[in-house]
């Protein structure tokens, strides 16, 4: 009797030892071994702050890459599986989602990781241009950034909003560093930008030449947030860029992280949970990203919330309502 209670105690054993060994197993196999990231062109914010975060990744244990993009392609790119993880801005699930263009199809694979930080409309122009209103433009040479991109979108809305067209303007379409070098040679008077503010290549153009802010009003605000949820009234304070004395009115819309639908729950649990454990590193990658918490990066809105995400909030205790 005792040598047989003896055999079961220790079979026993040897199954709690096996089990835990799987779940330990099972544990290490839930991170992936690899990730890209779409970000947006360099010169911008999303750039450095998506290389800021893949450098957490890597030294996570994730191998993770940024890669140049632009906010309506990434919405696509995920969609056809062309990279495991992107950011886009608010702005652009819904118009995704319901097909309009650039949109040619509706795409509704697509989930949200996580709120990074707002993305703030820019409209820089030159003061020798005498432009102090959207409407100034007419006429003017302004980058409006390459097809495909959010900012170009949100410059389409911001026009449309003010009663205007491209047709309106001299479109050019080059990247940031394009356009900052542009108006510095005279050959264009302005561009517009959708960023964490400063940014980089606004705060060396203003350095660099006499420039002001393009303030947006009450009306031309509350045309984009009818045509599109994904925006918000704010301001890009007084002092955010050299010469820039006064509080300057425009539209925001939050940068956010998505994925495929069909991305594991553990690999989407293991993105966020890992930037919730490296907050203070997360904070430190770009100044847009200072103000993060928990719970501004579970507020995601306009577009559905991966399972993975959810779980790894949950978990945290700071998930808010999904809209």
């Amino acid at each position: 009797m005792k040598a047989s209670t003896t055999i079961s105690k220790l079979s026993l054993r040897a199954a709690i030892g096996v089990a835990a060994f799987t779940i330990a197993i099972g544990s290490a196999q839930a991170q992936p071994k690899e990730l890209s990231i779409l970000s947006g062109s360099p010169g911008g914010t999303w750039y450095p702050v998506t290389a800021g975060i893949a450098e957490i990744f890597s030294k996570s244990g994730t191998r993770t890459n940024a890669e140049v993009g632009a906010g309506l392609a990434n919405m696509a790119r995920i969609s056809a599986g062309q990279s495991e993880l992107a950011v886009t801005t608010s702005t652009v699930p819904p118009i995704a989602r319901n097909g309009v263009a650039p949109f040619k199809e509706k795409i509704n694979d697509v989930r949200g990781l996580a709120v990074l930080f707002p993305s703030y409309q820019h409209v820089g122009v030159t003061r020798e241009s005498g432009a102090k209103s959207i409407k100034d433009l007419a006429g003017m040479e302004v980058n409006c950034m390459a097809i495909g991109n959010s900012t170009h979108a949100a410059f389409v809305d911001r026009l449309k909003a003010a009663d205007m067209t491209e047709d309106d303007i001299e479109c050019a379409r080059g990247s940031h560093t394009f356009a900052s070098n542009a108006i510095k040679d005279g050959n264009l008077e302005g561009f517009t930008l959708l960023s964490g503010y400063p940014n980089g290549t606004y705060t060396e153009l203003f350095h660099a030449k006499d420039m002001r802010l393009l303030p947006m009003n009450e009306a031309e605000a509350k045309a984009m947030q009818d045509g599109n949820p994904g925006y918000a009234a704010t301001e890009i304070p007084a002092g955010s860029y050299p010469g820039q004395t006064e509080a300057i009115p425009t539209v925001r819309s939050d940068l956010i992280m998505i994925a495929h639908e069909d991305m594991s729950d553990d690999d989407a649990y293991w993105v966020v949970k890992t930037m919730l454990e490296n907050l203070d590193d997360i904070r430190s990658v770009h100044s847009v990203m200072r103000p993060i918490t928990p719970e501004y990066m579970a507020a995601i809105t306009g577009i559905k919330m991966h399972p993975g995400a959810i779980r790894a909030f949950e978990e945290a205790g700071v998930l808010t309502a999904i809209k």
